[in-house]
């Protein structure tokens, strides 16, 4: 199953980058500028479309937009590169 997520996400938990624009990630650069990424949540493909920019500490914050004409902030994420070579996007919770 494949759906655009607005849906609320599990705050603390790692969902896998699967692909970038249909390409399979490679490096923490490849999430810099305006891209939609797919992670799995539960088995399931979520296509979400936003803007990342480098932090300190080998990492991404990702700005998740809205798919539709308005384009307002949905959430933020925070992607980083596993040990493993995998990337993990989490939600960002900013209090």
């Amino acid at each position: 199953m494949d759906f655009l997520s607005d849906e609320p996400v599990r705050s603390g938990q790692q969902y896998p980058v699967t692909d970038i624009d249909g390409r399979p990630p490679r490096t923490l650069q490849n999430f810099t500028g305006e891209v939609c990424l797919t992670l799995i949540r539960d088995e399931a493909a979520i296509h979400i479309v936003g803007a990342g920019c480098p932090v300190a500490g080998s990492a991404v914050r990702f700005h998740q937009k809205d798919p539709g004409p308005d384009g307002k902030d949905i959430r933020v994420w925070t992607i980083t590169e596993g040990a493993d070579g995998t990337f993990l996007a989490v939600p960002f919770a900013a209090f």
